[in-house]
């Protein structure tokens, strides 16, 4: 009977220690460095928004909204060329302000940093098409689906969408800020967005689709030690399931 509770407790053990290894090589890291924050001054000054640099977290509705399109405006700005940051390789503010460059991954990646570096709190998301396989499940384990990275911060008034790839965010022109969830349930094409923001919204997300939150990328070749298992930014997980 000892020697069986010690193969147990051997084993519960194993699995912890395994859970463990899990969540420290696949972890994404979301504190800022020294480095993160001189890049992200520079970055709102060289954009025409230095305004922001220092100022407090804004706390208004209305001031989060132009902080939000001022970093999306900057990154965009930074790193025009749609050419992607290779794998294995570090993917910082420092990295997309030097290669000028990123795809919609890495854009993600650099508004985050910046949004967190002037107060507010942001979380990164994976999005994936339905609309050829009809399923949620699929579409995360097949290699080739159509995807997207987006990023979503918290207002005032709820989380709104921010787009990577051009200047558009879940805002309609009634002033509602629209997440990944409420856009999953509305005809976004459809929809009357703030003109401040592009008239559409990318087409996948004009389209079925599903997302998860914290996933930055499936073969884990974004971020250190660069192993084949996805890199999760977990104190973000969470949210898939609260909503």
């Amino acid at each position: 009977m000892a020697r069986s509770w010690r193969n147990i407790l051997f084993f519960v053990a194993l699995v912890a220690l395994g859970l463990v290894g899990v969540y420290v090589t696949s972890n994404v890291s979301t504190t800022l460095t020294e480095e993160d924050r001189t890049y992200a001054d520079r970055i709102l000054r060289e954009t025409g928004h230095g305004g922001l640099v220092g100022k407090a977290a804004p706390r208004d509705f209305d001031d989060q909204v132009k902080t939000i399109l001022a970093v999306q405006d900057a990154v965009l700005t930074t790193a025009p060329e749609n050419t992607a940051i290779p794998f294995d390789r570090p993917r910082e503010l420092a990295d997309l302000y030097k290669a000028r460059s990123g795809q919609c991954f890495d854009r993600s990646r650099a508004m985050e940093r910046i949004l967190n570096h002037l107060g507010l709190t942001t979380r990164y998301a994976a999005v994936y098409s339905t609309k050829d396989t009809g399923s949620r499940v699929t579409s995360l384990l097949t290699k080739g689906t159509p995807s997207h990275a987006v990023i979503e911060a918290k207002t005032e008034r709820g989380w709104i969408v921010v787009d990577s790839n051009r200047r558009w965010i879940g805002l309609t022109s009634d002033g509602d800020p629209i997440d990944l969830k409420k856009l999953q349930s509305m005809d976004a094409a459809a929809e009357t967005w703030d003109p401040r923001a592009e008239k559409q919204a990318a087409r996948i997300l004009r389209e079925p689709f599903t997302y998860v939150i914290g996933l930055y990328s499936r073969h884990g070749r974004f971020y250190p030690p660069y192993w084949p298992v996805p890199d999760i930014g977990w104190r973000q997980v969470p949210a898939n399931f609260s909503g």
